[in-house]
C-alpha cells in the first residue's frame, strides 16, 4: 500500500487531475449566484503547490498553446467585423490599461523609495499585468537579474486574481443582460462584415488542421522585429498562436486544410486545456508565495495590487465610460489589454460566449508592445 501511495504522489498527471477536479468542484460553488467556475483550478493548484506538489513546467506551455489556438479558431468568425467596427478603440484601450499600470507602479515605487529594489518593482509591474512578454523585456534590460523574477512571481497571483474576479463580478454586480449584449454585438458585427466573411460553415474537427494551426502560430510568434526603444519584439508562442488562429479561421482554410472547425469540439478543447493550464500555474506559484511574502513584505504586494487595480479601472473608464464598448467585447478586451490568458478564460465563462475572444485578440498585440516599452521605461527611470 505504501508503494502504491508513493507511485500516486509521484504521478504528475494524477496530481494535476486532482487539482483540476477539486478546482472544478470549488468553482461550481456559488454565493448569490457568483462562482469561480473553471478558475477554481487556479486556487486548488496554489494550495497543492504550497503543500509541496510539483509538476513538469512543460504542462504549462502545452495546455496554454492548445487553449489559445482553440480560442482563436472559435472567435475567428468575428475578428474582422470587430476590428472594422471598433478599430482604433482597441489600440487606445490597450495603451490606457498598460500605461495606468505603469504609472501606478512608478508612483508606488517612489512611495516605498529606499525599501524596494528598482528591479523588484519592474518585475512586479509585469506580474501585476500577468505579462510574460513584459517579464522577458525586464530580464533583458537587467541582464537576467533574479530580482525581476521574484517581483513577477509575487505580483502574478494578485494580477490573475484581480482580472479573473473583475470579469466574473462586474456582470453580476451590475446585473448585466449579457444575452442581450451578445445579440447586439452579433448584429453590429454582421452589419460591418456581412456574408463573404462567413464563407463556408464549420466542418468536422480534424486534428491535422488544429495541429497545423499550432505550428503556424509558434512560427509566427517566433518572428522578431527590432524596434527603437523596445529592442527585439515578438509575439511569443502563445501570442503568435492566438493571432495566427484568428486570421486562419477568418480565411477559412490553409491550402487543403480547413480552419473553420466544429465549435463543440473546439469548446471542449478550450475548457479542458484552460482547467489544466490554471492548475499548473497555481501549483508552480504555490511554493513561492509564503517565502516571498515573508522576505519582501507588504511593499511588493501593495505595488502589485495597486498596479492591477489601476489598470482595470483605466480600462473600465476608457472602454465603457468613454468608448461605450459592448459589454461582451469589453470583458474580453480587458484581459487582452493586460495580456492575461486566465482572464480570457474567465471572460468566456462569465459571458457564456466566444465572441469576447475577438476583443482579446484585437487588444493583445498592442498590449504586448506597450508592456515591453513601459517595463523598460520603469526600470530605466528607477535605476
Amino acid at each position: 500500500m505504501e508503494h502504491y501511495l508513493e507511485s500516486l504522489l509521484s504521478n504528475s498527471i494524477f496530481l494535476l487531475s486532482v487539482a483540476v477536479f477539486t478546482g472544478l468542484v470549488l468553482g461550481n460553488l456559488k454565493i448569490r449566484g457568483v462562482g469561480l467556475g473553471t478558475s477554481g483550478a487556479l486556487f486548488t493548484g496554489i494550495i497543492m503547490g504550497w503543500l509541496g506538489v510539483k509538476v513538469p513546467s512543460v504542462f504549462f506551455m502545452w495546455n496554454l498553446l492548445i487553449f489559445v489556438t482553440a480560442v482563436g479558431l472559435l472567435s475567428s468568425k468575428d475578428i474582422v467585423g470587430v476590428i472594422k467596427r471598433y478599430g482604433y478603440r482597441f489600440v487606445a484601450l490597450s495603451v490606457a490599461v498598460t500605461a495606468a499600470g505603469a504609472l501606478a507602479t512608478y508612483f508606488m515605487a517612489l512611495l516605498f523609495s529606499g525599501s524596494v529594489e528598482p528591479l523588484l518593482v519592474g518585475g512586479t509591474y509585469t506580474g501585476a499585468l500577468t505579462s510574460s512578454p513584459g517579464l522577458g523585456a525586464a530580464l533583458e534590460v537587467s541582464g537576467g537579474n533574479p530580482l525581476i523574477t521574484i517581483g513577477y512571481t509575487i505580483a502574478y497571483p494578485f494580477g490573475v486574481v484581480s482580472v479573473v474576479l473583475f470579469v466574473q463580478l462586474i456582470p453580476a454586480l451590475l446585473k448585466l443582460d449579457l444575452v442581450r449584449e451578445r445579440e447586439i454585438l452579433v448584429n453590429a458585427i454582421h452589419d460591418v462584415a456581412p456574408a463573404p466573411l462567413a464563407g463556408k460553415g464549420s466542418v468536422p474537427f480534424t486534428l491535422a488542421s488544429f495541429v497545423l494551426c499550432m505550428i503556424g502560430g509558434v512560427l509566427f510568434g517566433s518572428i522578431t522585429i527590432p524596434i527603437p526603444m523596445v529592442g527585439d519584439f515578438s509575439l511569443g508562442s502563445t501570442g503568435g498562436a492566438l493571432i495566427f488562429a484568428l486570421f486562419a479561421g477568418a480565411m477559412g482554410s490553409i491550402g487543403p486544410f480547413p480552419m473553420r472547425l466544429d465549435g463543440s469540439v473546439l469548446s471542449a478543447l478550450r475548457t479542458f486545456s484552460l482547467a489544466y493550464f490554471l492548475a499548473v500555474m497555481g501549483i508552480q506559484a504555490g511554493p513561492d508565495i509564503p517565502r516571498i511574502l515573508a522576505e519582501h513584505g507588504f511593499a511588493l504586494v501593495a505595488i502589485g495590487a495597486v498596479s492591477a487595480i489601476a489598470s482595470l479601472l483605466a480600462g473600465l473608464i476608457v472602454g465603457r465610460c468613454f468608448f461605450k464598448l459592448n459589454w461582451v467585447i469589453f470583458l474580453g478586451a480587458i484581459p487582452g489589454a493586460m495580456t492575461s490568458t486566465p482572464g480570457l478564460g474567465a471572460a468566456i465563462e462569465s459571458t457564456g460566449s466566444d465572441e469576447c475572444s475577438a476583443g482579446y485578440g484585437a487588444t493583445y498585440p498592442t498590449a504586448i508592445f506597450c508592456m515591453v516599452l513601459f517595463t523598460k521605461l520603469i526600470i530605466q527611470a528607477l535605476l
